[in-house]
C-alpha cells in the first residue's frame, strides 16, 4: 500500500481473517505482527490504527468470530421459532451432553472470549450486544410456551434464558478434569426433572 493507508473496515476484516487462519493453523502464539500484515496485503500502521497491541488484535480477531458465530445461531433460531410453538426443552437440552467434544471447545472457546472482554470496553460491548439478542430471542420461546400453556406462569422468562445461558458456561469447569464429569444418565435426569419442573401442573 502506497501513500495515505487505508484504515477502512475491509482492511480490519482482512487483518482478522489473517490473524484467526494463523490462530488455526499454527497457534494464538504464533500471531506476529509481521506476518499478519503480510497476509493481510496491509501496513503495520493500519494494523495499529484498528488494534492498540498484538493481544488486543488476537482477542479482537477471537471475538469477532465468536460474534459472527452467534449470529448465525440467531438466525437459524429465529428461522426455527419464527412460525412454529418449540417446546422449551429446546432452549435447555442445548448443554446436555457435557462430553460431546465440539460443545466442550465451544464452551472453552466462550470463557476465553469472555474472560478477553472483561479487560477490553470495546469488547464487552460487542459480545454483550449479541448476548443480549440471543437471551431475547430464547425470552421470546419461552413467552411463547407460556402463552400456549406449556410452561409455568410464575416463571420469569428473562430470568430462565439468563440462566440456560449460565448453565452452558459453567459446565465449562466439568472440562478441567475428567473427574469433574458427572455421570451422564444422572445429568440427564437432573436436567428432566428441571424440565419436568418448569411445565404447568
Amino acid at each position: 500500500m502506497s501513500g495515505q493507508e487505508s484504515h477502512d473496515l475491509s482492511t480490519r476484516d482482512r487483518l482478522i481473517a489473517a490473524t484467526l487462519d494463523i490462530i488455526d493453523h499454527q497457534g494464538a502464539s504464533a500471531v506476529k505482527v509481521g506476518e499478519v500484515v503480510k497476509r493481510a496485503g496491509t501496513t503495520t500502521g493500519s494494523l495499529y490504527w484498528f488494534f492498540r497491541d498484538r493481544q488486543h488484535l488476537i482477542n479482537a480477531s477471537l471475538a469477532d468470530r465468536y460474534v459472527r458465530k452467534m449470529s448465525r445461531m440467531l438466525d437459524t433460531i429465529r428461522e426455527i421459532t419464527g412460525s412454529n410453538d418449540v417446546p422449551i426443552d429446546a432452549l435447555l437440552n442445548q448443554s446436555l451432553d457435557l462430553s460431546e467434544q465440539p460443545r466442550a471447545d465451544a464452551r472453552r472457546q466462550r470463557i476465553r472470549i469472555l474472560a478477553d472482554a472483561l479487560d477490553d470496553a470495546d469488547l464487552t460491548s460487542e459480545i454483550a450486544n449479541i448476548q443480549k439478542q440471543f437471551i431475547g430471542v430464547a425470552v421470546e420461546m419461552l413467552e411463547r410456551a407460556q402463552a400456549a400453556g406449556r410452561m409455568r406462569q410464575d416463571i420469569d422468562a428473562f430470568a430462565l434464558a439468563l440462566y440456560a445461558q449460565a448453565t452452558t458456561v459453567g459446565l465449562a469447569i466439568a472440562d478441567l478434569s475428567p473427574d469433574l464429569m458427572p455421570d451422564p444418565e444422572k445429568w440427564w435426569h437432573l436436567n428432566s426433572v428441571f424440565l419436568d419442573a418448569l411445565r404447568p401442573r
